[in-house]
């Protein structure tokens, strides 16, 4: 007997259900204490207000996470890199706000320190490439803001999303992705 487990619709689990000899089982509740995660996807022109709004969430305390795809900036790949990201955050929008980065170039001990200082609160913000993407549990992180979200798939993003809820307080997945790319926004809020 084999026992095939998933928080998210991985390609390979996905794959077994449908073409393998499978029994499934959906559980559709959340753990008790945790609310549903309210998802956004807005554009450029929602930029100013994604940011205000972060700033009010860590006035009330909580922590947020910004995902970028890239660790430095590319001339091939037009997309926000996390180290850029957080030097430009730390010093503009979040300026008033403790800003660290997380990345997997990152030597091992400078991964844990920077880990460290966000899950006890030291730092309001980690700005991190998909390196967060699992085994991160910080329940005072109640906000994701995930850039160029279309290069992402489905798979990932609830991977990413799974970072925040997970505490008592509401939680919010804001996107920032190209025009068109609405639909799997769509497929990620339901």
């Amino acid at each position: 007997h084999v026992l095939h487990m998933t928080a998210t619709p991985i390609p390979r689990t996905l794959s077994l259900t449908a073409y393998g000899d499978l029994d499934t089982t959906t559980l559709r509740e959340l753990p008790a204490g945790r609310r549903p995660i309210k998802t956004w996807h807005v554009g450029e022109e929602k930029r100013d207000g994604a940011y205000r709004f972060i700033r009010d969430r860590l006035r009330e305390g909580r922590q947020a996470f910004v995902v970028c795809s890239l660790v430095s900036t590319s001339e091939k790949a037009q997309a926000k890199a996390a180290t850029a990201e957080a030097e430009r955050l730390a010093a503009g929008e979040l300026r008033d706000f403790e800003v660290e980065v997380l990345h997997g170039q990152m030597p091992a001990a400078e991964k844990s320190a920077a880990m460290a200082r966000f899950a006890s609160g030291e730092a309001d913000v980690l700005v991190a490439t998909t390196v967060i993407e699992v085994g991160i549990d910080v329940p005072n992180a109640t906000v994701m803001l995930i850039e160029d979200a279309d290069r992402y798939g489905l798979s990932q993003l609830h991977q990413l999303r799974g970072r925040i809820g997970r505490g008592e307080h509401e939680s919010h997945c804001i996107l920032f992705a190209e025009a068109g790319s609405e639909r799997a926004a769509e497929r990620l809020r339901a």
